[in-house]
């Protein structure tokens, strides 16, 4: 079952290539430079991401033209994090990081790569329950990790912090209405709902897969060989 076809019409267009859909999606502007690529690479040369990692927006831009389907179950497809740097830099106006996020929707609408949404879903479900006043504890987990200690002891003490730099108590107000609303009327937990059904759906498949794979290896090949001695009595023979 596809992910919400309605959104998908427009969102991701079924059409015959990638570039194609990738031009015509919601998320694309007309101006989208894909076609004027000149394979440069200025693109890749400003970009944080494939300073650190194998990420390479060039080659991404060339397996999209060359409509190489393959990239949508490629690791660089989400190793982007949407800096717009590649889009600065292009001087024909492209833009890498658009065509990621709809080559990311795509493979989403294929079951590829949901188990990388499980932590903004976790995000998702914190912001419906407490509002936008509230950070959630996953994105509080990674800056501690990121920031350190520190930082941790920044929060804890941001009251006092506050008083002695002059500062009134935080204004903070329950936005938790407005924000599910918000989640509600975008279709964020219908699109949650359906993912999280995928992901059921796949650890079930892996974990049976599993369980042939170790019943398969006690059996034997066939089944019903084995080289395993006989641990009864001795055949009575007439």
């Amino acid at each position: 079952m596809p992910l919400m076809p309605h959104v998908n019409g427009y969102d991701t267009p079924e059409c015959k290539t990638l570039a194609e859909t990738a031009k015509k999606s919601i998320r694309t502007p007309t101006s989208l430079g894909l076609d004027r690529c000149i394979q440069c690479g200025a693109c890749t040369a400003s970009c944080p991401a494939a300073r650190f990692t194998d990420y390479n927006p060039r080659q991404l831009v060339k397996k999209v033209q060359e409509n190489d389907r393959s990239v949508l179950e490629s690791e660089m497809i989400w190793a982007c994090f949407y800096c717009y740097s590649c889009n600065l830099r292009c001087p024909r106006n492209n833009s890498p990081v658009t065509i990621v996020q709809v080559l990311r929707q795509m493979a989403i609408n294929e079951g590829i790569g949901l188990e990388r949404l499980e932590y903004f879903m976790e995000i998702g479900e914190v912001l419906a329950e407490n509002g936008a006043s509230k950070v959630p504890g996953p994105g509080v987990r990674n800056m501690e990790k990121d920031l350190g200690e520190h930082w941790i002891g920044f929060k804890r003490n941001l009251e006092s912090i506050r008083a002695e730099l002059g500062l009134g108590p935080k204004d903070v107000r329950n936005t938790n209405g407005e924000v599910r609303a918000i989640l509600e009327g975008t279709g964020y937990f219908e699109r949650e709902k359906w993912i999280k059904g995928k992901l059921q759906e796949k650890r079930l498949h892996e974990f049976l897969n599993v369980r042939c794979e170790k019943n398969e290896d006690k059996s034997g090949e066939f089944g019903f060989e084995t080289d395993r001695e006989y641990p009864g009595q001795e055949a009575f023979i007439v």
